[in-house]
């Protein structure tokens, strides 16, 4: 072949033959739900359908709709739409059935492939293996507190909640197909109480999301609670809370410590450990730090506060308070007094059930009188209390200086 006719051949080739080909220059792969499309991989199996753009350099001859179609292994689908673009660029959009898994598909142009492009689906099994609850807790609500716990005492018990963060690796969308719901089971009965749990739009677009249920019953009798979080059929977390006895509880609550709550004359609060001075104070109340020995155990206690008097056997003040009492130490402030109606009161007990937990004593520790010969007449009788131990430790403490 002569040398002309070869560079002929080269010429007609990338001219002419190539130039009458059409030649994909990008894709974009997206999926089309409730009538929006979303431009992002992969695609969720609850879309209605995949959508495939694709930009094209098309010549004249390669203008035709029916001339293009995207093979999947499945199936063939022609082509939706064919615009123009720019100068001699064409957009051809296809749009198709959300299949089972991912694969690959064929851009074919009269039987000829131009480009492969990867379907990326999103499988329910793929979804729930990247989804994750994060922190589950079961709280317990008694009146307006509510406090996470592994056990409580039913008979103030006013419900049931459960708390927790969801993380997914993908958006949460797919979960308003799925169904997300708690499961709290009455053991003790065999009941279920399922609450479902729907999201809201700005949460089902976000990868994360802090979400709570409240058990529709609330709990009345001991015995144990399962608490599961449930996508669809599979259990993500599973929980388990016990009722216990009030008897039993109870029995767990000690004082760790005693302060008072002042208010003076300027109207400013404090709490305080030593037993204060009621002339410069317009209102004070003793502070018991409460705390259950019972780990995880949570419940509704009432107390009974009393103001005594030295060589009085009846209270000169006294207060029914309830409280809620944890693991953990709690403040409990159960009143607060008019100064002036405390010139009587030597310090408050605190008992519950009838049982002294101690005492938060408004007198000082008494002193022994030295004479003049060396001896001394040994102070009155003094209950012992916390606030005693604080007023010693901060005598000694002065007393070296």
């Amino acid at each position: 072949m002569p040398p002309w006719m070869t560079r002929w051949l080269a010429w007609a080739r990338d001219n002419l033959l190539r130039r009458a080909r059409p030649r994909a220059i990008s894709a974009a792969i997206g999926y089309e739900r409730t009538g929006v499309v979303k431009w992002e991989s992969p695609v969720p199996w609850t879309a209605d359908a995949i959508v495939v753009d694709v930009q094209m350099r098309l010549p004249l001859s390669a203008r035709r709709k029916t001339d293009f179609t995207f093979r999947l292994p499945s199936a063939i689908f022609p082509a939706d739409a064919l615009r123009p673009d720019l100068d001699d660029r064409h957009r051809v959009t296809f749009r198709f059935p959300v299949p089972p898994e991912s694969s690959h598909g064929d851009l074919i142009w009269k039987n000829r492939v131009l480009a492969t492009l990867p379907i990326s689906v999103l499988t329910p099994t793929t979804f729930l293996s990247g989804l994750s609850v994060l922190n589950p807790t079961v709280a317990a609500r008694f009146g307006g507190t509510t406090v996470a716990a592994t056990a409580f005492v039913p008979d103030r018990c006013e419900s049931l909640m459960a708390v927790a963060a969801l993380k997914c690796e993908h958006r949460l969308a797919a979960l308003s197909e799925l169904g997300l719901r708690v499961v709290f089971r009455d053991e003790r009965s065999q009941t279920d109480h399922a609450v479902p749990i729907l999201l809201p739009a700005a949460q089902l677009m976000r990868p994360e999301a802090v979400v709570v249920a409240v058990c529709p019953v609330s709990p009345r009798e001991v015995g144990a609670w399962g608490v599961s979080w449930m996508a669809g059929d599979r259990t993500l977390v599973a929980q388990r809370v016990h009722a216990i006895p009030g008897e039993r509880f109870e029995a767990c609550v000690r004082l760790i410590d005693t302060r008072f709550a002042v208010v003076d004359n300027t109207g400013a609060v404090r709490t305080i450990k030593l037993p204060p001075s009621l002339a410069s104070l317009s209102r004070v109340g003793p502070c018991f730090v409460l705390s259950g020995t019972d780990p995880g155990a949570a419940g509704m206690c009432r107390f009974e506060v009393r103001g005594m008097a030295n060589g009085e056997l009846h209270p000169v003040i006294w207060r029914d308070v309830e409280a809620v009492v944890t693991d953990s130490p709690t403040p409990f402030v159960p009143a607060l007094f008019d100064a002036a109606d405390l010139t009587r009161v030597n310090g408050f007990e605190l008992r519950l059930n009838g049982r002294l937990l101690g005492i938060a004593s408004l007198r000082p520790v008494p002193a022994a009188t030295i004479n003049a010969e060396g001896g001394f007449a040994p102070p009155p009788e003094f209950t012992w209390s916390a606030a005693a131990e604080d007023e010693l430790a901060d005598r000694l403490k002065r007393l070296m200086g």
